[in-house]
């Protein structure tokens, strides 16, 4: 059995990917505590508390994945076949568009800010750090390229063996993957969740597949 196929030239790599989300800033550090002395009860006492660190603030978002590009064309040829004995299977369509590309993983989350210093005779009340902020949403994924456009392909033959048979497969050319949603950005305080997929492209225009004797103007096309 012999087949042959006539598709756009698929391609070899995906969109490119999106760029990661910024790491969010730090929080900012706490003022320090101040004491005092009282002469009267002869003790020490808490004039200003040390304050909390601030909390990091978020990550940003991931940047969305690339599109991907629309399928290559069906080329078009014609094929000559000569004579024909035994099976021959042709096909022809567009190519398969191009895979979105990745989204980007989200910014980490900025560091919480370091607590206040203690005043110097230990009586006020520890401050605590700030936490850190959340890690940044993934990027989306990039939307995946529409299929390639099919044309007409004319299919020659001189003469029919005993036992010819030429089977005709039109196909639409298909779209490509969805990129998929990035990762969100680390935090030990959690995160903003993952990006969502890209989405489908729509498949190319239909190919359509004319065999004809050489010679004749007899059309047959596939059922």
């Amino acid at each position: 059995m012999t087949s042959i196929l006539v598709i756009g030239a698929p391609y070899t790599s995906a969109a490119g990917n999106g760029s990661n989300g910024a790491t969010g800033a730090k929080g900012t550090n706490g003022a320090p505590g101040y004491s005092g002395f009282n002469n009267m009860t002869n003790s020490y006492f808490c004039m200003w508390p040390p304050q909390n660190g601030g909390n990091g603030t978020n990550g940003s978002t991931g940047n969305t994945g690339w599109s991907g590009d629309t399928g290559n064309p069906m080329p078009q040829d014609d094929l000559h076949l000569g004579y024909i004995n035994g099976n021959v299977t042709v096909k022809a369509g567009g190519g398969t568009g191009q895979n979105g590309g990745n989204g980007g993983q989200g910014g980490d989350g900025g560091a919480g800010g370091q607590a206040g210093q203690e005043d110097g005779n230990n009586v006020c009340h520890l401050a605590q750090n700030g936490h850190q902020g959340l890690g940044g949403q993934g990027g989306n994924g990039g939307n995946s390229g529409n299929g390639g456009d099919g044309c007409t392909l004319m299919v020659y033959y001189t003469e029919l063996g005993p036992n010819a048979n030429i089977d005709l497969i039109e196909f639409d050319g298909a779209p490509g993957v969805p990129g998929n949603g990035g990762q969100p950005g680390n935090s030990s305080y959690g995160n903003q969740g993952p990006g969502n997929p890209g989405y489908p492209g729509n498949p190319g225009a239909p190919s359509e597949i004319i065999l004809r004797q050489e010679g004749s103007y007899a059309v047959v096309s596939p059922q």
